[in-house]
């Protein structure tokens, strides 16, 4: 998949009709979100509507286990009701303790059904595994120290006053900046029209004029929030990705070399 071309047709939904877009603003695992959707589109084949709302109230039952709940969920998830879309809801004001992310699913599934009955166009949903805020997405961002070094305080200072000022400019949120040894892990909420890479690349030219002690190189993603441990592996398989690219380039010209080409 092309990201950048998917953001250039997001920008442009939102640009002629921003109040067809929707964003999932709850932290959810990828893997179960993948896992619902899938789940969902397999449960519309075989919908049966009157059996689902006459079984709507089974949700509250403590004697019901939590896959048929599952199931529950989806299918009222399915049904282009309002009954449905308000059972679910009143269901989340105390979910059983591991249906939560299903539910908080269910519901945004079952708002987008019932807003695409009342418009033209049905209206675009967007989910990431960390969430985001109205037309925001929240991204988790790591710069590295240039050397391997570990920040000192005025370095600490700029990044965290450089963030500021540039989602500051497009309309974004630093929700949280958090060091570790060579690591600055930010967290932020940033609008879907603004160009991440040019905002991230402005954020880190602008500590190197300062200081030159910023690596190029940064991560990004709205995945999942890393650890520390997982920077560190995420570190080396960039280093080996880099060394593999350069020795595949530097290989023709050894091979022309001894041909005696060059």
């Amino acid at each position: 998949m092309d990201i950048s071309k998917t953001f250039d047709k997001i920008r442009d939904v939102l640009d002629k009709n921003p109040d067809n877009v929707s964003v999932l603003e709850e932290e959810i695992d990828v893997d179960l979100q993948m896992t619902y959707f899938k789940a969902s589109r397999k449960i519309k084949k075989a919908l049966d509507t009157e059996l689902v709302l006459e079984n709507k109230d089974l949700l509250f039952s403590d004697e019901v286990l939590e896959e048929e709940k599952k199931q529950l969920l989806l299918s009222l998830a399915s049904v282009n009701e309002v009954i449905a879309f308000r059972t679910i809801e009143r269901y989340l004001n105390n979910p059983d303790s591991g249906l939560k992310d299903w539910g908080t699913l269910a519901l945004q599934e079952s708002k987008m059904l019932l807003q695409s009955s009342l418009v033209d166009k049905a209206p675009m949903f967007i989910s990431t595994g960390l969430g985001g805020k109205g037309h925001k997405l929240r991204y988790f961002i790591v710069l590295l120290e240039k050397t391997d070094n570990k920040f000192i305080e005025w370095q600490e200072r700029t990044i965290q006053n450089e963030f500021e000022y540039r989602l500051k400019k497009c309309a974004g949120n630093l929700e949280e900046v958090v060091f570790n040894n060579e690591a600055a892990m930010v967290t932020a909420l940033i609008p879907l029209q603004a160009n991440l890479q040019e905002l991230l690349s402005a954020v880190v030219n602008s500590c190197n004029e300062l200081g030159g002690f910023l690596s190029e190189s940064f991560m990004v993603t709205n995945v999942k929030k890393m650890n520390y441990q997982e920077i560190q592996e995420t570190k080396e398989e960039q280093r080996k990705a880099l060394e593999e690219k350069k020795k595949n380039l530097e290989e023709p010209l050894r091979d022309r070399d001894e041909l005696g080409l060059i």
